[in-house]
């Protein structure tokens, strides 16, 4: 294992400091929020085909029946420790664009992950960050969860997917909701790209937007359900890595969105008893919950057990599969709650990284 990075890479990595709370543009309705304990009404189908744009902006992903977790690419049930199987909905590629070849490399890879759901993946050409971005459609709104780092038409390609959905499902208007799993810059750079488009809502970045538009009054505590039609997904608080930061669980998929709370890379904490009481809060939400994956916001880990890329690095070659699942939350919440002081801890799939 090579020499970690000083906590200021670190600081760098994590995308800064926190932009000042803004409530964003909003047009539009919003979606129903609730504190009962609902659950989504439709169920999604296993899809193996993909979405693409126009090139050079898009490409076409290619999903693969094999578990082979060196292609990234996993269809078997997944075991979760405390709630048992649910067969996964939904496919994951066998390769993620890695900027090995910036000559050819589109600017955002779209995958249709199952019928209802998208997972875009921006260009390590593009930014170092090579951030994920979580498209959910419901019958009456879609949420995109977070915007990317810049210097790519994330609004053009979402709209695009919104459009391709929406004619599908009878060609009536469909809301976007813009959101983000946390307000560091890379998530968030393409926000006001969104802003004024019809048919438009947007969450805000910081504490008071986040819980404003998800009805939270009781934050970090308080978890609640926003419905997107027929689809209602659970919105947990997570401050720690950053203090806005929240994990959407989706029953539909059975996959929890973790943002950068937890994926396969260093996991830098900025608020280190927040974010124990986040883990733990977020295992005890799912315990009695069927969860097939955990999908986080990055990798930056290699497919050598405990090796990490290196900071700012422009290209992953050989890299860890986007997927985790529920035994590597425990393994994180055991992790961090036995440690009396914080300390940097290697693990095979992350790294515990307090800042």
């Amino acid at each position: 294992m090579r020499t970690l990075w000083t906590p200021l890479l670190c600081v760098l990595a994590c995308g800064g400091e926190e932009p000042a709370a803004s409530d964003g543009t909003t047009t539009g309705t919003t979606g129903t929020t609730t504190t009962s304990g609902t659950t989504a009404s439709t169920t999604e189908g296993a899809t193996t085909t993909t979405t693409t744009t126009a090139e050079p902006v898009t490409t076409t992903s290619t999903t693969s029946t094999s578990d082979d977790s060196s292609t990234g690419s996993t269809t078997s049930a997944t075991t979760s420790a405390t709630t048992g199987v649910q067969e996964c909905a939904g496919e994951l590629p066998a390769h993620w664009i890695d900027g090995i070849d910036c000559g050819s490399e589109p600017q955002v890879q779209v995958h249709q992950y199952s019928a209802d759901t998208w997972i875009l993946r921006q260009s390590l050409c593009t930014s170092f960050e090579g951030p994920f971005m979580m498209l959910l459609f419901g019958s009456e709104r879609a949420l995109l969860l977070d915007t990317g780092d810049g210097n790519i038409p994330i609004d053009d390609i979402v709209h695009g997917l919104v459009d391709d959905w929406s004619q599908a499902h009878g060609g009536a208007p469909i809301e976007l909701v813009v959101g983000n799993t946390h307000a560091h810059g890379d998530h968030v750079a393409g926000n006001d790209l969104f802003v004024g488009d019809a048919d438009t809502s947007i969450v805000g970045i910081g504490e008071a937007a986040v819980r404003q538009f998800f009805g939270i009054d009781a934050w970090p505590e308080q978890i609640v359900q926003y419905d997107l039609g027929g689809r209602v997904l659970d919105i947990v608080p997570l401050p720690g890595h950053e203090k806005a930061h929240i994990a959407v669980y989706d029953p539909a998929t059975g996959v929890v969105f973790t943002g950068d709370t937890l994926y396969p890379g260093r996991l830098y904490i900025a608020d280190f008893p927040a974010y124990v009481a986040s883990i733990g809060r977020l295992v005890d939400h799912l315990a009695d919950k069927e969860v097939c994956r955990v999908l986080g916001a990055h990798i930056e880990m290699t497919n050598t057990p405990g090796e990490d890329f290196e900071f700012m690095q422009a290209s992953h070659p050989d890299e860890h599969p986007l997927e985790l699942d529920m035994a590597h939350l425990l393994e994180l919440r055991d992790a961090v709650e036995a440690m009396q002081e914080p300390v940097i801890e290697v693990h095979d799939d992350f790294i515990v990284y307090p800042l």
